[in-house]
């Protein structure tokens, strides 16, 4: 429970001379804290003093993953796990549950807990990875991209129920990102297979909007929209010419009218309209990571640099309209995997 306690002390509710407050906002965020064990191996990873030829990448020998809620003012944090391999934790659609994966490399699990952190269920068992996973709108099942360890055909998605019920696809030209829940999470679906011929080659990790009617997705480092019914039937796509630069995709709005990305690090947003885009905007002006829209659309979370210099990572808001940046925390911890539910 130390965590818990040195968190709660450092959280900002309130940055005292030159001040902002933390606005009340809706909803709850779940998110990873990174802590070093407290080891000498420990020690000397934060300190960058290990010795030459020493394996670093077996993270689990110096560090612990935890999962963690707080509501967005700052308040009430709350400590999920403690097997100090958890990581990226997901809301269920309803914010009754959360998903996350737990696992060290080669041998990754899902797992399901209630909002408290209660009733742990593996859906899941460890398999060589787990790449990623999206909730039914209707939060009865997910649909996880999972990695077999085998010579070829690794990738396979798997439909989980919240009960454990499992359904497998072995079609490896779906496998990344392509099958989608429909926009009532009734099933799954798959694109027509024209669509892959159609789209750029390469093309892969579709953003699907919340209405399952378009892809956002990346094509010669821009931002990329299409509509995989309408050109299924047309048998052409083209850039508009109007595409930004883009480096990664984050996710859509919530009412699915504007899209989270990155450009350089830069934390930006792209308003769509009729399936084009109609502005862009670098909202942080700041380099960003696990950015992560509020429930009602009007605001951004995201894990940032200290600003005060420290190398932990912090968790900030912004005000989508209004420019209006806050640092919510200020701890000697890093933030990793931040979700709003």
């Amino acid at each position: 429970m130390r965590i818990i306690r040195v968190v709660s002390v450092f959280i900002l509710v309130a940055i005292v001379g030159g001040v902002v407050l933390a606005e009340q906002s809706s909803g709850k965020w779940v998110f990873v804290i990174r802590e070093p064990f407290l080891n000498e191996d420990g020690f000397r990873i934060t300190t960058q003093t290990l010795e030459r030829g020493r394996d670093t990448e077996k993270w689990w020998e110096f560090y612990q993953y935890n999962i963690c809620t707080m509501n967005p003012d700052g308040t009430d944090l709350r400590r999920l796990t403690n097997d100090g391999i958890s990581r990226n934790p997901r809301w269920s659609p309803d914010g009754e549950r959360i998903a996350y994966i737990s696992g060290l490399d080669g041998a990754k699990s899902l797992y399901i807990m209630w909002a408290d952190g209660t009733e742990n269920k593996r859906l899941i068992k460890r398999e060589y990875d787990i790449h990623d996973f999206w909730w039914s709108p209707r939060s009865h099942a997910l649909l996880v991209v999972v990695e077999i360890d085998r010579p070829k055909d690794r990738l396979e998605n798997w439909e989980v129920t919240v009960d454990g019920k499992i359904k497998r696809w072995r079609s490896q030209q779906w496998a990344m990102g392509w099958l989608h829940w429909d926009a009532k999470g009734e099933k799954v679906k798959e694109p027509k297979r024209r669509v892959l011929e159609v789209l750029p080659k390469g093309t892969k990790w579709p953003e699907w909007s919340p209405d399952r009617k378009w892809i956002a997705f990346q094509t010669e480092g821009l931002l990329a929209l299409a509509e995989p019914d309408v050109i299924n039937m047309s048998r052409k796509w083209f850039l508009q010419r109007d595409e930004p630069p883009c480096g990664k995709i984050e996710e859509w709005s919530p009412d699915g009218k504007q899209l989270l990305f990155y450009v350089s690090g830069d934390i930006c947003v792209a308003t769509v309209e009729q399936g084009r885009f109609k502005n862009y905007q670098n909202i942080s002006l700041y380099r960003g990571r696990n950015a992560t829209w509020s429930p009602d659309g009007s605001q951004v979370a995201f894990i940032g640099a200290n600003l005060d210099g420290r190398r932990t990572s912090e968790i900030f808001t912004i005000d989508v309209d209004t420019g209006k940046m806050q640092q919510i925390t200020s701890t000697t911890h890093d933030y990793f995997d931040l979700h709003w539910e």
